[in-house]
């Protein structure tokens, strides 16, 4: 049986699909308070180890979910909907094995696939699916769930990248100027000379990721402040009720390298198939190195190889695909509570989310925020062939265009490259 872990991926649905207007009260925040109720029954009575209570209380969450998707589906796609239900059914299979009734069984964990349950591994480990194992349909549901969410299997197999870009017909990459009135505000507002230090390049880096990281904590349970520019959104988490989602604090810290005259960009990056979740993290361009450096604000996390050297984005995405050795920073954390692991941060998670990244070719104040800059033009890196379910008009197959060196050229008030 599957514990309920309470509603994270819905909270991160909700996050991500109401991100542009989250000081509005929306009309399922009942819903999302009824439903965490709901989830601690079904955990109580897995606690309890009470099987009539356990059916009985996934059935009631499954319909109660159903029961609001007119509601919930002006929101979230179809997809995401589904997905919420996906680890109701997948405890009523459980249920259902150990019992010995197979049809049920059978069922219900093909409404747990149909609705994207994805752990696999899960599966395999699971006694209380013994009694189905051998029926044949039980073994193309798994195979089924296993093609969509072996997420190392699916990076080892995407296609490679193309270097035949048409660069002349591409758009350049912008970077502001830390001469920027606004910058200049960011620099002053976050005490950046002090909190960066006196030590070289990387370390400066590191300490200005560490402070934003400390400074402002994730919050998947909101969206972020309609003010989408480093000020406003510090200035909406000063009284420590909110935090803000993984975009939010990786605006945050592009614009504070930004202000001190670092080249960066803030990275979504993207699993092959979107359902509930993806990740936003920086870049951060070392002059010491020659290359973008991987800094992640929401864990407080940097990569590094076997001697101790940082590493990119494009080098972290290889060396997954080809199982090379990884090594994650001791203090990286989730809001100073849980430590992370290279087998969970970079194997699992970031593995899923590293199929393409998308960023926004002018990084500059407020860039996404309305009474600002407020347009940023996305371009999105992805696998030759591949075009999966972007929104985005730009989409590039060259990776050595798309990581390109910054190059500081003269532009009144931002640096061009």
């Amino acid at each position: 049986m599957k514990k309920i872990v309470l509603f994270a991926a819905l909270f991160c649905s909700l996050a991500t699909a109401t991100a542009a207007n989250s000081e509005q009260q929306h009309p399922f925040n009942a819903f999302l308070e009824k439903m965490q109720g709901l989830a601690q029954q079904v955990y109580d009575s897995q606690a309890k180890k009470d099987t009539a209570q356990i059916v009985e209380k996934n059935y009631k969450a499954i319909n109660f979910i159903e029961s609001n998707r007119e509601t919930l589906t002006k929101y979230l796609s179809n997809r995401q909907f589904n997905s919420m239900k996906n680890t109701f059914y997948y405890d009523l299979a459980c249920i259902n094995s150990r019992q010995g009734n197979i049809e049920a069984a059978i069922y219900n964990l093909s409404q747990a696939a149909i609705c994207d349950y994805g752990d696999w591994k899960h599966i395999i480990e699971d006694h209380d699916l013994d009694n189905i194992r051998s029926d044949e349909r039980f073994k193309v549901i798994f195979d089924d769930i296993r093609s969509r969410f072996d997420f190392p299997t699916i990076l080892k197999q995407a296609a490679p990248y193309t270097r035949n870009e048409r660069r002349d017909t591409l758009p350049s990459f912008s970077y502001q100027s830390a001469s920027d009135p606004n910058l200049k505000r960011v620099r002053e507002y976050f005490r950046l000379d002090s909190v960066a230090g006196n030590g070289d390049e990387i370390s400066k880096i590191k300490n200005v990721l560490t402070y934003i990281h400390n400074l402002i904590r994730h919050d998947g349970q909101h969206g972020n402040p309609i003010h989408l520019n480093s000020i406003d959104m510090a200035e909406a988490c000063k009284d420590g009720s909110r935090g803000l989602n993984c975009r939010g604090l990786a605006i945050v810290l592009a614009e504070c390298y930004l202000s001190m005259g670092i080249p960066a960009r803030y990275v979504t990056c993207f699993p092959k198939e979107y359902i509930d979740d993806c990740h936003v993290i920086n870049v951060v361009w070392s002059s010491q190195l020659k290359k973008w450096l991987w800094v992640d604000p929401t864990f407080n996390a940097w990569v590094t190889d076997e001697n101790g050297q940082m590493l990119s984005i494009q080098e972290v995405r290889e060396r997954l695909r080809d199982d090379r050795p990884l090594v994650l920073n001791d203090d990286a954390n989730w809001n100073n509570t849980s430590k992370q692991t290279v087998d969970y941060y970079l194997r699992e998670y970031m593995t899923k989310n590293l199929y393409y990244v998308s960023v926004s070719t002018n990084q500059e104040f407020g860039v996404e925020d309305p009474d600002v800059a407020g347009y940023p033009h996305f371009v999105d890196l992805m696998p030759t062939g591949f075009i999966g379910d972007s929104r985005h008009l730009l989409i590039v197959n060259d990776d050595e265009w798309f990581w390109q060196a910054p190059r500081q050229t003269i532009a009144p008030n931002r640096s061009s490259e």
